[in-house]
């Protein structure tokens, strides 16, 4: 491995390390801004208190370097939970196309841990592997669904990067191709860095603009997550670009 990647690979997973600490950061204070217009939280306060100790827990395992494996797939758990409870929990009270994009990324994070634990495992699971690679391939095809079929996030896309229409259907073809390769599981290295190159300028140019989403009635902190579960599948992308091999296969 090239002196490159090598200090790709340990900042990656630093920072993969850390999202879980964030993750509850951002949380808390996703309900704390809520709490400004509402008595009660869209979800049991001790379910938010287990989540909030359990991304904690996570978070210091993984720094510590102590059942790794085990820290990711709890983590990994706890994200589909809330995959789930985004989009079908009406106590959220946010429009369709807000739990589509929140759910998206959810599963993002869901297929980075998912793929995080099987490089951290020494026997190499070929069953976490392919969980992993499925979900990644579903986050890249939700993204492709949210550039081209909500119209909220296309006009956003549209506003924000040169090219217009034709540039989404590049980004759009981009995200499809990666997502075939990680539903195949070949040439995860090669497109895990394609995929992250063209998550980074979607998520630098589109996401990042806080202002233009909090007039579109998204609450900063919810915009905030998004930010960062975005770069939670960058830093993860990167991470299996600097690990994996294009050919290689668990048999």
């Amino acid at each position: 491995m090239a002196p490159f990647q090598q200090t790709l690979k340990k900042i990656c997973g630093f920072l993969l390390y850390k999202f879980p600490l964030i993750d509850a950061l951002t949380l808390l204070m996703l309900f704390a801004e809520r709490a400004q217009n509402e008595r009660v939280p869209p979800i049991n306060p001790k379910l938010v208190y287990v989540y909030l100790v359990a991304c904690i827990g996570c978070g210091v395992l993984l720094s510590a370097g102590f059942k790794q494996k085990a820290a990711c797939l709890v983590y990994a758990g706890q994200t589909l939970y809330f995959a789930i409870n985004f989009y079908t929990n009406p106590k959220w009270d946010y429009p369709e196309w807000q739990k589509i994009m929140m759910s998206t990324r959810q599963i993002g994070v869901l297929g980075t841990y998912v793929m995080f634990a099987f490089l951290l495992d020494r026997q190499r699971s070929h069953q976490l592997r392919r969980i992993g690679e499925v979900c990644l391939g579903l986050y890249l095809m939700g993204l492709v669904y949210l550039i081209n079929s909500v119209p909220e996030y296309r006009a956003a896309f549209v506003t924000h990067i040169l090219g217009g229409d034709y540039m989404r259907y590049l980004v759009a073809v981009t995200l499809a191709g990666c997502a075939l390769s990680f539903f195949s599981g070949f040439f995860l290295r090669d497109m895990g860095l394609c995929a992250a190159v063209t998550l980074l300028l979607v998520a630098s140019f589109v996401d990042l603009d806080l202002g233009y989403w909090v007039s579109s009635g998204v609450h900063l902190w919810n915009q905030l997550r998004q930010v960062q579960n975005s770069a939670c599948a960058v830093v993860g992308l990167l991470f299996i670009f600097c690990t994996m091999d294009n050919r290689l296969k668990v048999d």
